[in-house]
């Protein structure tokens, strides 16, 4: 009985080792980077590595397949997404809503725009209708009344550009 009381220690030893292995193994990611090369490490891959060149990581069993190899169907279908898919899908999902938010945010400065030369645009129409005298400067700085004719033309152009800004 002595001798087997004496190995308990090493076989407790052994089996303590063993577990630890098995325990950091689990932990492992594996992944491809750039250049092709198989990587492994106990933290996620960087971020710009895209998700299916992630070939294992922890929680996962099995082997690391190599590249080109895929894996099967059933099991990618039952699989949880990796983190980096996970992030992925997050930054795709930031991006398009940062699209939309800049989208809807043009459309509402264009239509402020609008509607700011269709109201300057009545504006000016209604003083020429009403008859007060529009003064302007010609190319020497000096003022100008509209006669009646001038007038005519300059209420054409407000009506025409009444109409282009007003619509819609």
């Amino acid at each position: 009985m002595r001798t087997s009381s004496k190995r308990l220690p090493a076989v407790v030893a052994a089996l303590m080792l063993a577990l630890a292995c098995s325990d950091a193994a689990l932990g492992q990611w594996a992944w491809r980077d750039e250049n092709g090369r198989l990587v492994f490490s106990d933290r996620q891959p960087p971020a710009n590595i895209k998700p299916e060149n992630i070939v294992r990581q922890p929680g996962q069993s099995g082997i690391a397949r190599p590249s080109g190899e895929a894996a099967p169907a059933d099991s990618a279908k039952a699989a949880p997404r990796t983190t980096a898919e996970r992030e992925l899908e997050f930054r795709k999902r930031q991006t398009e809503r940062a699209d939309a938010e800049r989208k809807q945010a043009e459309e509402q400065a264009s239509v402020s725009r609008r509607n700011s030369d269709c109201e300057r645009a009545r504006g000016y129409l209604r003083s020429l209708e009403d008859g007060a005298r529009i003064v302007r400067t010609d190319p020497q700085g000096n003022r100008e009344f509209l006669d009646d004719a001038q007038r005519s033309a300059e209420i054409a152009r407000a009506r025409e550009a009444v109409a282009r800004s007003c619509t819609g």
